[in-house]
C-alpha cells in the first residue's frame, strides 16, 4: 500500500477555516453524479457543448483509445479537463448550471493492481507553479494561486475511509476566497504505474465534482469518460445482445462470438455479469438470461484467454419493459367502394404502439389474388402491394399511406380487399399483426357514376366538429350538414343537392366531386318551435344508384321551460326558516316535463354554501344565518336531458335566480342586551371600587 497524507501546520484560526473548507467539500458527495458520457470507436473529436475529463497518456490523438504497453513498461497518465468556459446554461434539476469557471475539484479512481502496479503520482496544482504543459499532457496544470489540498491519498487496498466502493486514489483541490477562478485546458495529475502482467485495467473515474465559483453554486456540468489500458497480447471482450430492448420473464440471448485474442489463443472462459446480482462463467460464447423487473441494466463481459490472461472489461446497457407490440388497427381505402381498372386507389394504414418501447418495423400491404378465406387467413393468395418501413414511439399511433395501381388484377368487375401487415416486434402478441380493410372495393371493367348522400346530420352545434344536439331551443339556429359521396368512378362536375323542409326547398348548391371523395355542405336556419319533416337529395347524370341519392329526417324545436318560484317570507330575519316554492315553474313545451330540481345558495359574499337537488325538490327550506343580500338559484333539468350550459345560450330559460334580504332579528335584540350587561357589570365594580377607598380612608 502506497499512502501519501499532507499534514498542515498552520494557526488555530487559519485550520478553523480548513476545517470549514473542507466540510464543503465533502458535500460534494452528495451531489447525484451526472450520467457517465460513453465513447465510440469511432468517435475522434472531444464533444464540444460541455467540457471533457479524460484520461491521457500522449501517444494517442483521441480520447477514447485504448492505451497499450508491454510487461515491464512503466507508462504514466495524466486526467485532463477541456474546454472549461465562462459560460451557465439551463439546466432542468438545478435552473442554470455553469461549464466552467473552476475553483476545486474532488476525483476519486480505481485501476486494476493486478496488471497496473501504482508508483508515484503528481498533483499539477496550481497553473502557477505548472505554467507549461506536464508530460504526457498537453496542458499545463489547473486553478489558481491560493489553492490548497483537501485530499492526496492512495490505497491499492481501496480501503480509503469515506471513498466510493472500489477508489485506490482520491485527490481534491480548492482555492482560497478571492483566487481567480479557472477556464481553459488543464492537468489535474499525472499517475506512473509499472505494468506487471499481461492482461487489462479499466482507468475509471469512481468519483468526478467540479466546483464552479463559490463552491455552494451548481457543479460544472461535464461529460467524463472513463480509460482503459491492456497489454497488446490481452484478449479483448466484445458482445452483443437480442432484442434490442428485452421483455420482463423473456430471455435476452447475449452472444460473445466478437471476442477474440490478438496473438490467436483460444478464450476459454466468457465471465458475465447480467446487472441483476446474477454472475455466470461460462465456456460457450452464448448466454440467455431473463430479467423479472423493470428496469435498466448494466451487462458487463471479461474473457479470459487459454493462457490465463483476462480481457478489458466490456460493458453494454439493456432495457427491459413490460411488453412490445405493435398493431395494425383499421385500414381504408379512397374510393372506398369502386374504382375503374387500371386507376389508383389510395391506401391509409392505422398503426399503434401499445409496448413500451419505441419500435422499428416494416409494413406490407397486399390484395387478395383469390377468394380469402376467413377461418385461414394465410391460406389466401395475397399479392403484395407496396411495403415501408415505419418508427413508431411507444404507446402512440401511427397512420401510413401507400397508393396501390389496380393495372395487372387477376379478374375485373370483381371485389378485392386490402391487407395490411406489421413485421413482428420481438416478443409480441402476433394476433393482432394482420388488418384487412373494412369493405372490399370493387374493381369494374366500365366507367360507372353514382354519386350519394351518406349523411344528413342537423342540430344545433356550437362549433365546427362538435357534435350535433337535439332537440333545438326556440332561439337557436339549426344548423345542417349533408355529407355527399362521388361513388363513381368518374368526377362528377355538376352535382345537384337539394335540402327540402316540409317539402319546400330550403336551399341548394352546385357542387364537383372527383370519384371517390366525400364534401361536406352545411346551412345553418332560424326554426319557430315544431317538427319539420327533412328531405337531402343528390342527383346527376345517368346515376346508376339512385336509391342512395337521399336521406330523410325529422327535426324538433321545443319551448324553453318557465321557470318562477317564491319564498315566505319575503324579507326573513336572520336564522329565520324559509320556505321555498318552484312548483309555479312548468315546461313551455307541450308533453314535456321537468325532471330534475336543484338548489344553490350563495353567501353575500357569493361563495356556494349549499346545493340541493332531486327529481322531487320542488319545495326546500333554509335557514339564513347573516345579514345583508344572499343569492338563491334554481336550475331544472328537463326530459330531453337539456339543462343550464354556459356554453349554450338558449338554455338561460333552464335558470332562475333571486336576491334574498335578509333584516335584524325582530323584538329587542340581543346584542343590545350584550352590550346592557357589560355596562352594568362595570358600574357595578366602578362602584365596588370607590366604596372601598372611602372605607380606606376613615
Amino acid at each position: 500500500m502506497n499512502t501519501t497524507v499532507i499534514i498542515l501546520s498552520f494557526g488555530k484560526t487559519f485550520k478553523i477555516f480548513i476545517v470549514i473548507l473542507i466540510f464543503v467539500g465533502s458535500s460534494l458527495l452528495s451531489i447525484p453524479r451526472p450520467q457517465l458520457a460513453l465513447s465510440s470507436p469511432s468517435q475522434t473529436g472531444l464533444p464540444t457543448d460541455w467540457p471533457s475529463v479524460f484520461f491521457f497518456d500522449g501517444t494517442h490523438g483521441s480520447y477514447n483509445e485504448t492505451f497499450t504497453g508491454e510487461v515491464g513498461d512503466i507508462i504514466t497518465i495524466a486526467l485532463v479537463v477541456f474546454n472549461l468556459t465562462n459560460t451557465i446554461i439551463p439546466d432542468p434539476q438545478e435552473g442554470t448550471v455553469p461549464l466552467g469557471n473552476l475553483d476545486g475539484f474532488d476525483v476519486q479512481i480505481s485501476w486494476n493492481p493486478t496488471v497496473l502496479k501504482y508508483i508515484n503520482h503528481t498533483l499539477t496544482v496550481p497553473v502557477e507553479d505548472y505554467p507549461n504543459p506536464i508530460p504526457p499532457s498537453p496542458y499545463a496544470g489547473v486553478l489558481h494561486e491560493e489553492a490548497f489540498q483537501i485530499m492526496n491519498v492512495t490505497d491499492e487496498n481501496a480501503a480509503i475511509p469515506n471513498s466510493e466502493p472500489g477508489t485506490m486514489a482520491w485527490f481534491a483541490y480548492t482555492v482560497m476566497p478571492g483566487a481567480s477562478v479557472f477556464n481553459g485546458d488543464g492537468t489535474f495529475f499525472t499517475m506512473t504505474f509499472n505494468v506487471i502482467t499481461r492482461g487489462s485495467s479499466p482507468l475509471k473515474l469512481t468519483n468526478l465534482r467540479l466546483s464552479g465559483e463559490g463552491g455552494f453554486s451548481p457543479h460544472v456540468k461535464c461529460h467524463q469518460f472513463d480509460g482503459l489500458f491492456h497489454t497488446a497480447d490481452a484478449p479483448e471482450a466484445d458482445f452483443t445482445f437480442w432484442p434490442d430492448i428485452g421483455v420482463v420473464d423473456k430471455p435476452v440471448i447475449f452472444n460473445a462470438s466478437a471476442s477474440c485474442s490478438p496473438v490467436n489463443l483460444s478464450i476459454s472462459k466468457y465471465i458475465w455479469d447480467f446487472g441483476d446480482e446474477t454472475n455466470a462463467t461460462l465456456g460457450d460464447p452464448v448466454a440467455s438470461h431473463s430479467y423479472v423487473a423493470l428496469q435498466d441494466y448494466v451487462v458487463s463481459l471479461v474473457v479470459e484467454d487459454s493462457n490465463g490472461t483476462r480481457s478489458n472489461l466490456k460493458t453494454e446497457q439493456v432495457s427491459i419493459v413490460e411488453k412490445r407490440n405493435v398493431k395494425v388497427v383499421d385500414v381504408s381505402l379512397t374510393p372506398a367502394d369502386l374504382v375503374l381498372a387500371n386507376r389508383t386507389v389510395d391506401i391509409e394504414v392505422w398503426l399503434e404502439n401499445d409496448g413500451r418501447a419505441d419500435e422499428n418495423c416494416t409494413m406490407k400491404v397486399y390484395y387478395n389474388a383469390t377468394a380469402v378465406n376467413w377461418t385461414d387467413i394465410s391460406a389466401t393468395n395475397w399479392k403484395k402491394i407496396g411495403e415501408t418501413n415505419v418508427s413508431i414511439p411507444k404507446g402512440k399511433p401511427s397512420i401510413e399511406q401507400l397508393t396501390w395501381n389496380t393495372t395487372g388484377v387477376p379478374q375485373v368487375d370483381t371485389y378485392y380487399y386490402v391487407l395490411a401487415n406489421t413485421t413482428l416486434v420481438p416478443y409480441e402478441n402476433d394476433k393482432d399483426n394482420n388488418k384487412t380493410s373494412r369493405d372490399p372495393i370493387f374493381i369494374s371493367s366500365t366507367a360507372l357514376r353514382d354519386v350519394a348522400i351518406t349523411k344528413l346530420e342537423f342540430g344545433w352545434r356550437r362549433a365546427e366538429g362538435e357534435a350535433f344536439k337535439s332537440p333545438v331551443l326556440d332561439g337557436e339556429r339549426t344548423t345542417f350538414q349533408i355529407t355527399v359521396l362521388n361513388a363513381g368512378t368518374e368526377n362528377e362536375t355538376a352535382v345537384n343537392v337539394r335540402l327540402y323542409c316540409n317539402n319546400s326547398m330550403l336551399r341548394s348548391w352546385n357542387q364537383s366531386i372527383p370519384y371517390g371523395n366525400t364534401i361536406k355542405l352545411t346551412s345553418n336556419e332560424l326554426f319557430d318551435p315544431g317538427f319539420y319533416n327533412l328531405t337531402a337529395l343528390a342527383t346527376t347524370e345517368i346515376d346508376v344508384h339512385p336509391d342512395n341519392d337521399r336521406r330523410q329526417g325529422t327535426l324538433h324545436v321545443i319551448e324553453t321551460p318557465k321557470l318562477n318560484f317564491t319564498f315566505d317570507p319575503k324579507t326573513p330575519y336572520a336564522n329565520q326558516t324559509v320556505s321555498f316554492d318552484a312548483s309555479p315553474s312548468f315546461h313551455g313545451e307541450s308533453g314535456a316535463s321537468l325532471t330534475e330540481y336543484k338548489w344553490s345558495i350563495y353567501n353575500p359574499r357569493g361563495t356556494l354554501v349549499k346545493t340541493r337537488s332531486g327529481s322531487d325538490l320542488v319545495n326546500i327550506t333554509y335557514e339564513f344565518a347573516h345579514l345583508e343580500v344572499w343569492r338563491v338559484v334554481l336550475s331544472v333539468k328537463d326530459n330531453y336531458g337539456i339543462e343550464y350550459s354556459i356554453h349554450r345560450t338558449a338554455t338561460a330559460a333552464y335558470q332562475i335566480g333571486a336576491n334574498i334580504q335578509v333584516q335584524p332579528s325582530a323584538g329587542f335584540p340581543i346584542e343590545y342586551i350584550i352590550i346592557i350587561i357589560i355596562v352594568a357589570v362595570a358600574v357595578v365594580a366602578a362602584l365596588a371600587i370607590i366604596y372601598r377607598r372611602r372605607r380606606s380612608k376613615t
